[in-house]
């Protein structure tokens, strides 16, 4: 929707101190207050008296962390009105200020009833990793790629499978008690693939962490994590019982995208075969 072309009169300022008429729109970004008490200091010091957006039903559209100063400092509000705005016109123009977060856009769809993001909320909180970290585990494919960065943004985050991704949140916390980087999102990633390996068996990799867990170290890339996990898991293992486990990228190209490739892939073979 074009925000210039609603048929309004988008020209006339209206300007009230009565805070009372206007509403907030469900599904917006929360107010943050950090951000209401700077902006309060600014107009106390000089009021630019730039005006808010507000819909035909007197919804704040854009400004709602102004409309709190205002009151904040009792100063006239300012206001346009600008009649069909929705809230995905609010979600890209407020992209254009203060881009929304992540956690914004979940409770934005919590707010609107979407089951699938009321039950990420409740993942991130219980288990503490980012919440790109929770979908990936949620979402049943490991990653969260630009694609399904853009689906949550839409509201549409689905959930593969609960159960599972609880067990490999517990379980990455778990190799918490041996490795202090456990929270780093590559190695997230890395443990994710992992888990989600048919032929990586959480028992004997747990056996080899408790005996050897000095031989997991801090890696620069998902990948070479993969490596050093896989290393650990082959750790005074007989040739035909090693595995082999897949990359992110190795899993992309099952799923046909061929326009993703591994950049080094050869070496990432080659170090493999060292030390085999």
């Amino acid at each position: 929707m074009n925000l210039l072309n609603t048929g309004a009169d988008t020209t006339r300022i209206h300007v009230t101190t009565d805070y009372k008429i206007f509403k907030l729109i469900l599904g917006n970004r929360d107010v943050c207050h950090k951000h209401v008490l700077l902006l309060a200091k600014h107009i106390e010091a000089r009021d630019l008296e730039i005006p808010i957006i507000v819909n035909e039903r007197m919804e704040v559209c854009d400004g709602q962390h102004r409309l709190e100063a205002c009151k904040l400092t009792n100063k006239p509000v300012s206001y346009v009105i600008k009649e069909g705005i929705d809230l995905e016109d609010i979600r890209k123009l407020n992209s254009t200020s203060r881009k929304w977060t992540l956690y914004e856009y979940m409770m934005s769809f919590v707010k609107l009833g979407h089951d699938d993001y009321e039950i990420l909320k409740w993942f991130h909180e219980t288990y503490t990793f980012s919440i790109s970290d929770c979908g990936a585990m949620l979402n049943g494919k490991g990653w969260f790629s630009h694609v399904e960065l853009d689906k949550f943004k839409r509201g549409e985050f689905k959930i593969h499978n609960l159960e599972k991704a609880k067990i490999i949140a517990e379980r990455i916390i778990y190799v918490g008690n041996y490795f202090e980087h456990y929270k780093k999102k590559s190695f997230i990633g890395a443990m994710t693939t992992c888990l989600n390996d048919p032929s990586f068996e959480w028992d004997i990799f747990k056996q080899r962490l408790k005996n050897f867990s000095a031989k997991l170290t801090n890696q620069g890339s998902r990948g070479d994590f993969i490596l050093n996990i896989e290393k650990l898991y082959n750790f005074k293992t007989t040739p035909k019982k090693r595995i082999r486990l897949k990359t992110y990228h190795d899993l992309k190209n099952d799923q046909s995208a061929s326009s993703h490739k591994f950049d080094g892939s050869g070496q990432f073979a080659k170090l493999r075969n060292i030390g085999a």
